[in-house]
């Protein structure tokens, strides 16, 4: 089969899958859910999450369809959430968040999820672009979400309500009516907005993705073509380790594996020790991770510890970050099960490449294959088509789970985009080979991928040029494999030499998110290396290697 075709002098790389466009849902998502368990062969009373620590907390597919209903209920009679308007979740993972997504979209809300080590400062950001009116979040982090609904820089927002996940969910169950899920009629569903997750997209600070209720209904019956007869059939017992902040975690654990009607295990977060304890007990067979876990499971000493572990895994689906062969091939012979790779973005809502097409012939280094319906380009630095295979370029893609742009930033949503506003511009280089099957080798644009969060460089830059004794900076990531992740490390001029290094470090690690910190240290340079352009050029920062490396395990890399 040919997975090629020429298109106005361009080479298109096509999916080995079929996706007949006119018969995707048009609708609400949270209609196409239950319509999608409603369809599957779970009984009605089948656990659909389970919680991992106390195994009586179950939600079922009754209770999805009953609940939702009543959530959206009380979020529009209680809480005036209208159609449009968005309601921000800092929340952890637990097993009544799914309904509650659904809750907000059938009452015609937008959902924005953040993350939970955002801090104030982070959080107002994301509100003030999603124009949130509710914040639903949990005990710990009222405090966080009250100081961020405060904040008036650079603009105020718009947060009416902060209410408890607890506190809505017995309001919710208590309730004696309930609301159908608001109707998108015709192919309005392309135009509504369903998500406002937010990405650093290709630079700068976090850009509110419009991802619509086609394009998440798009992408769920994308990955249930290509999964739905192998990794993701019945009968696996999945184990929700990724947070459902995130659009890997929550595409995955709250619309495809529910509408095959799998169960899930859901942990609040990912403790190793825990996971190891709870993955005999709950008998999960398979796991969804990002590199810095592999690592873990490839490398610690605790997993021998738990020896039914390797009964029961079969296998391990990683992403957010490259995963490397040498890593895939430690987990494979530490577990004794299959590992596979997808590769996504938030812009695309989420996933691109998966590798079930052909699993015998699939190579753990590799991302797979592209989703049914999506189309590839190849281009290279000049912005002509690369042609034939194993040809790096960098990867646009076309199809239906293409996100409409950023949310307030035009100027933003124009430059990922082609000339022709088609194609979506990922930023990353990739390679296809005879088989169509996928590698992505190398990033166009500049983001760090740390600990599973992407984080863009100037963000960090501006947060140290905010500090007096900062003359220059930039940021960069450095790449340590044996940790599957990279670390930002800070490149700074500093006003003086009797400016401590170490006291910018912990200066600025105290104003940014955990992943946002200087993992990696910070080296004290005369000048940061630029272009005629004043561009910053951070591969000569990144290849430097004789470095002094302020506040970093090794003082020589």
């Amino acid at each position: 089969m040919s997975l090629t075709r020429k298109e106005a002098g361009a080479t298109i790389h096509v999916s080995p899958w079929a996706l007949d466009h006119s018969t995707l849902f048009k609708g609400n998502i949270a209609q196409f859910v239950l319509n999608s368990l409603a369809n599957n062969t779970a009984s009605v009373d089948k656990p659909i999450y389970i919680d991992a620590l106390d195994s009586t907390k179950v939600i079922t597919k009754r209770n999805i369809a009953e609940n939702l209903k009543k959530i959206a209920y009380i979020l529009k009679t209680r809480y005036g959430v209208n159609e449009g308007d968005a309601v921000c979740l800092l929340l952890t993972n637990s097993i009544y968040l799914p309904v509650l997504h659904l809750g907000i979209l059938a009452a015609g809300g937008v959902v924005s999820p953040a993350n939970i080590m955002y801090l104030p400062n982070e959080l107002h950001h994301q509100l003030h672009l999603s124009g949130a009116r509710v914040i639903i979040t949990q005990p710990e982090f009222i405090e966080t979400a009250r100081q961020g609904a405060a904040h008036t820089e650079p603009e105020a927002v718009n947060v009416e309500h902060i209410l408890t996940l607890e506190d809505l969910w017995q309001q919710a169950t208590s309730a004696t009516e309930s609301l159908d899920p608001i109707v998108y009629p015709g192919d309005t569903n392309k135009h509504k907005h369903a998500y406002y997750c937010f990405s650093s997209g290709t630079s700068g600070k976090p850009k509110g993705v419009l991802t619509t209720h086609a394009n998440i209904i798009s992408n769920v019956t994308q990955q249930v073509i290509s999964t739905g007869n192998n990794i993701y059939k019945p009968g696996n017992v999945f184990g929700a380790v990724l947070p459902m902040s995130h659009i890997y975690g929550l595409s995955t654990f709250i619309y495809t594996l529910p509408a095959l009607g799998n169960t899930i295990v859901v942990f609040e977060k990912f403790d190793f020790q825990q996971v190891l304890e709870k993955i005999s007990e709950h008998k999960i067979s398979v796991l969804h991770i990002v590199p810095p876990m592999a690592v873990l499971f490839a490398k610690s000493p605790l997993l021998a510890e738990y020896p039914l572990v390797r009964k029961y895994i079969k296998g391990i689906m990683s992403g957010a970050a490259p995963l490397s062969k040498s890593l895939g091939s430690q987990l494979i012979e530490r577990l004794d099960c299959q590992i596979w790779q997808a590769y996504g973005l938030t812009e695309t809502s989420p996933i691109n490449h998966f590798p079930t097409y052909d699993l015998v012939n699939y190579d753990v280094e590799s991302v797979g294959w592209l989703m049914p319906g999506l189309e590839g380009r190849l281009v290279d630095e000049n912005g002509q088509d690369v042609h034939g295979f194993n040809q790096p370029g960098e990867l646009w893609l076309r199809g239906p789970n293409v996100m409409r742009g950023y949310i307030k930033n035009a100027e933003a949503t124009t430059e990922v985009f082609s000339a022709d506003g088609q194609w979506l511009r990922t930023g990353d280089v990739a390679v296809v080979n005879e088989t169509g099957q996928w590698y992505i080798v190398d990033r166009f644009k500049e983001l760090i991928k740390s600990k599973g969060h992407q984080v863009a460089p100037a963000e960090l830059e501006s947060v140290l040029l905010s500090n007096p004794d900062v003359v220059d900076a930039a940021v960069t990531g450095i790449h340590m494999p044996e940790e599957g992740t990279e670390l930002p490390r800070a490149f700074v001029v500093l006003r003086n030499a009797t400016v401590d290094p170490l006291e910018v470090k912990r200066w600025f690690d105290s104003k940014v998110a955990r992943h946002k910190k200087l993992w990696g240290g910070l080296v004290v340079i005369d000048a940061v290396p630029k272009s005629t352009a004043g561009k910053i050029q951070r591969r000569l920062l990144r290849d430097r290697k004789e470095d002094i490396v302020h506040g970093y395990r090794q003082s020589k890399l």
